[in-house]
């Protein structure tokens, strides 16, 4: 049994001594290790106090004129020999005690992926505040409402965990790595057969300042937009030409039907939702979820009726009591019952009509 530890960094100079001490006394003896730390030339000298420290099993890499630490894991990985990877952070916020359990874990259910989660029984953190808490677990949701394989798991945003060398290498053509989470990336792209996770328990940086901040956010947005080929915005889209094809039955019965449109508006009105309910229907299966129409059409069909049902019954009980309760402006009521209807129907769309079968 072999495994390599990858290490990304970036200006953690200050942490690699404690960090290769502890790695030395946290590996476990009976699995042929090795260490790969891949260094975006850091101005600090990270890569240099590395090298002063190289025993036999440390490899250190330092890229010149590449930055990025989902890029530096896949060279990582590219560089190491073993069977299984572990990637974990420099800043000791990853403790080295957990490697064995990650590992024990793989071997013992052959599992692809082993996550190591901050947020089942047995794991936890230290020294978070209350708002860098919420901000983790709201990307964490954002994950699992946007991305499939995401959705088993307690802790999606973990940067702590194992995976298989072959899973990574054998997909790398696959792999678009960009950002600060490689796992989610690994997840969609390599679909691996069994993920699985153990708790650890997530310590505060020792050395250095924490890279999270607004350029950080607004490019895991767009990372997980990306791995969900951009559905959202698709769906956003199908909705909002199905609103123009009701309005434009509408316009139609006015010239061509002006019953429907004056006495019998009911019906009228009946008609143009319907019609631009399958309108909707038919582009979500030829476009929005192509790759996703399992099962018998009809049924989809009828999913798709009572999810856009229950869409309009929030969106009408949403605009009146805004309306009516707080007195805002017609439009702007109306505005915000479509905002809480649509993640309904989204949700609906996604998790049921046209939900991923995993592998």
């Amino acid at each position: 049994m072999s495994l390599s530890i990858v290490i990304p960094t970036y200006n953690e100079s200050e942490n690699i001594e404690i960090l290769f001490k502890e790695l030395s006394n946290s590996l476990p003896k009976y699995a042929d290790c090795e260490i790969v730390l891949v260094d975006d030339n850091s101005p600090d000298g990270t890569w240099r106090k590395a090298v002063e420290m190289l025993t036999d099993g440390i490899t250190v890499v330092r890229r010149i004129n590449l930055k990025g630490l989902s890029t530096a894991v896949v060279d990582g990985i590219s560089f190491s020999l073993k069977d299984y990877t572990v990637i974990m952070d420099a800043d000791l916020q990853h403790p080295p005690k957990y490697i064995e359990p990650l590992l024990r874990k793989a071997i013992e259910d052959g599992a692809d992926v082993v996550v190591g989660s901050r947020y089942m029984r047995g794991g936890g953190i230290e020294g978070w505040s209350k708002v860098r808490l919420l901000t983790s677990r709201g990307a964490g949701l954002i994950a699992k409402l946007f991305l499939p394989n995401a959705r088993g798991l307690s802790d999606p945003m973990s940067g702590f965990f194992l995976v298989k060398r072959r899973l990574v290498s054998d997909s790398r053509g696959k792999l678009n790595p960009q950002g600060f989470k490689i796992l989610l990336e690994i997840l969609e792209r390599c679909n691996p057969q069994k993920v699985v996770e153990v708790p650890y328990v997530f310590r505060p940086r020792a050395f250095g300042k924490s890279k999270l901040g607004s350029k950080v956010i607004i490019a895991y947005l767009v990372h997980v937009l990306k791995l969900s080929g951009w559905r959202p915005f698709k769906f956003i889209a199908v909705g909002l030409a199905g609103t123009l094809v009701n309005l434009g039955i509408l316009l139609l019965f006015r010239y061509f039907a002006p019953l429907l449109y004056d006495r019998l508006f009911i019906l009228g009105s009946a008609i143009a939702i319907e019609l631009s309910i399958l309108f909707n229907f038919s582009l979500h299966e030829v476009w929005t979820f192509r790759d996703r129409r399992f099962g018998a059409l009809i049924y989809r069909l009828l999913l798709f009726h009572i999810s856009s049902s229950l869409s309009a019954i929030a969106q009408y009980v949403s605009a009146v009591s805004v309306k009516y309760g707080l007195s805002w402006n017609p439009l702007v009521a109306q505005f915000t019952g479509i905002l809480i209807g649509f993640p309904i129907n989204y949700m609906f769309s996604e998790l049921g009509i046209w939900k991923k079968r995993l592998a």
